[in-house]
């Protein structure tokens, strides 16, 4: 949602894009005569076994070929472009050899097309897709600080964090009863804190909602499935608290920002991305306009 922000407010701005991706179909429209290329997420979401690797089914050569011309943009918006395994299962304590691969099955090591111990940031590709970048964009302040821990790279003038691009007309407190004491929307994982929160909220009748991840059996709280985006704000402002207590470093957890303008309470821990911006999330005048900021910095690199 975030990306397709950022080329929405690119294409209000009068620039032209063409699209080359593995995931989820595979389509080749490479420009070469492009003003500047904008990177997202290259290493693809690794969260199946589809997109595991993915990224290996680029024409040969096509990203050294971009990365090495240093006329490009990066964006990622988690941590697919620093680490090959789902959420970042090191939490950004990264070793290498790399302790997380050591129980991988073979199955998921075909996938991924990675039978070494070595961290995936300390490829030569993904080290130049960061160093070689016009600007690399980031999600928020914790988003930043774990990929230049995980990369072992110093803070920089390339760096740039967008803002939350959020719909402050669609999430405002609506001043109606709240009648939900805990809430939790999002996929239910453990990367999402679904550990925590069972173990915290079992007894309190949490409210739930969103995709349960395979494997994992939810016997807690209320569940309310996976509903739609609309209805989204609704259950916002019936609720009192909004819990978000996730393993991984949160890149930035765009729902934490939604539940706040919707005036709920947080119950956060210090690993959720939103809450590491330096303002206020529950105001709404603290947002400016994130896209317009963040084009008019890749207008003034390229």
């Amino acid at each position: 949602m975030i990306a397709l922000d950022v080329i929405q407010e690119g294409k209000a701005r009068g620039h032209t894009f063409t699209f080359t991706t593995v995931r989820p179909e595979s389509k080749f429209e490479f420009d070469e005569t492009a003003h500047f290329d904008l990177l997202v997420d290259v290493f693809n979401h690794p969260h199946s076994l589809k997109s595991l690797g993915a990224w290996r089914n680029f024409p040969d050569g096509l990203l050294e070929k971009v990365i090495n011309r240093n006329r490009f943009v990066h964006m990622h918006n988690a941590y697919a472009d620093i680490c090959n395994l789902p959420y970042l299962p090191c939490s950004g304590n990264a070793n290498s050899p790399c302790l997380e691969k050591r129980g991988i099955g073979l199955s998921i090591r075909i996938a991924l097309k990675d039978f070494g111990s070595s961290c995936f940031s300390s490829k030569k590709l993904v080290r130049d897709l960061f160093s070689n970048s016009l600007l690399n964009i980031f999600l928020s302040p914790l988003h930043q600080n774990t990929c230049l821990k995980v990369m072992q790279l110093s803070d920089s003038e390339n760096n740039f964090v967008l803002k939350p691009t959020v719909d402050t007309n669609l999430f405002f407190n609506r001043k109606v009863e709240r009648d939900i004491d805990y809430l939790f929307v999002g996929v239910i994982s453990e990367a999402k804190g679904f550990y925590e929160m069972r173990e915290l909220f079992r007894d309190k009748n949490i409210h739930l909602a969103g995709n349960v991840y395979p494997g994992l059996k939810l016997d807690f709280g209320t569940y309310h499935g996976k509903i739609a985006y609309d209805q989204v704000p609704m259950l916002m402002n019936r609720a009192k608290n909004f819990v978000f207590l996730p393993r991984w470093p949160e890149p930035q957890g765009r729902v934490v920002i939604e539940a706040a303008l919707s005036g709920c309470q947080l119950i956060t821990n210090d690993k959720v991305g939103a809450t590491s911006f330096p303002f206020d999330i529950s105001q709404p005048k603290n947002f400016g306009n994130p896209t317009q900021e963040l084009w008019d910095e890749i207008e003034n690199k390229v």
